[in-house]
């Protein structure tokens, strides 16, 4: 593994690990520094996740299964910059149910990237169409959040701030779902400290789950 110093660009190798979970990862959260450690979370998976995911034969007659969790997994990664040791660590679970780390899309408050957060967001897919919201609190998991809503698929989350709030899950949370009995696509809004609804709205066109997008301010602008 390399580091690279974006004030100058250096970059710090040296980091080794044997650790087969490290081989494949699909989404980075979060890095920050920690007195000697450069510390980042990131969602995990087979080597081979991806090798017939996407065939549609797999997708539209896939066996279901007993799993109560996805097949990826989040991991915090601890390099220490002094003697080049690498330590993996699994994301705390006072619940003890499976799918509250297994996230994908993981989301923050990115007012906090590059800084240590303690709230994160994500998508669960179990055997494609048992999909779940999660919210993790990384200080106390005993307040993780699970959202689902039967025959309903949402998508990857986005965290939106509250413009004059202080706490760090003080926002919303918008997705695209699909209600899988209208046959529709929704517009789905949560509370980011309650992991409740807020609102939703149907949409005039559907839109596929597990989509990846953007949300951000409309520009006004000559552009």
């Amino acid at each position: 593994m390399y580091l690279i110093d974006l004030r100058d660009g250096t970059v710090i190798d040296g980091f080794e690990s044997d650790d087969p979970i490290l081989t494949f990862s699909t989404h980075h959260m979060n890095a920050w520094e920690e007195e000697d450690e450069v510390v980042f979370d990131l969602t995990c998976n087979p080597w081979d996740a991806m090798a017939a995911f996407m065939d549609i034969e797999n997708m539209l007659d896939h066996p279901e299964t007993d799993s109560d969790k996805a097949d990826f997994v989040m991991k915090r990664v601890r390099l220490n910059l002094n003697t080049k040791a690498v330590v993996v660590e699994d994301w705390p679970n006072q619940q003890d149910i499976s799918m509250l780390n297994t996230v994908d899309f993981p989301m923050i408050n990115n007012d906090y990237t590059g800084y240590k957060n303690r709230f994160a967001y994500g998508w669960v897919s179990i055997d494609y169409w048992k999909q779940s919201l999660v919210k993790k609190d990384l200080e106390n998991s005993l307040n993780d959040k699970i959202w689902s809503q039967p025959s309903h698929y949402p998508g990857e989350v986005f965290f939106v701030p509250r413009p004059d709030g202080s706490a760090e899950d003080d926002g919303v949370l918008v997705t695209i779902v699909f209600d899988g009995v209208k046959g529709q696509s929704y517009l789905l809004v949560l509370d980011g400290q309650t992991f409740e609804m807020i609102n939703y709205s149907y949409l005039p066109v559907n839109v596929p789950f597990s989509f990846h997008g953007v949300v951000g301010a409309r520009h006004t602008g000559d552009r």
